[in-house]
């Protein structure tokens, strides 16, 4: 079961954007930055073009994806 919360303008639980957010937000519908499955694909085709098939897709691409995940440190660890 789904259920709708609806957070009221004075509601302490209420998440309000931070500056941050705002300027990227702005960054992206003035067209200075770019995001989106689109500008992934042209930027991973500019990386592969670069540095060569770095996820080569194997026998086993999940694999090779949770090997990657495995070598990162812990969260708060160090490398």
């Amino acid at each position: 079961m789904s259920r709708t919360w609806h957070v009221g303008p004075h509601d302490p639980r209420r998440v309000l954007p931070s500056p941050d957010t705002e300027r990227v937000l702005g960054q992206i519908e003035r067209g200075e930055i770019r995001c989106g499955a689109e500008a992934a694909r042209e930027i991973a085709a500019r990386h592969e073009a670069a540095y060569g098939e770095v996820w080569a897709a194997g026998p086993d691409p999940d694999a090779a994806w949770a090997d990657a995940i495995a070598s990162l440190p812990a969260q708060g660890g160090a490398a």
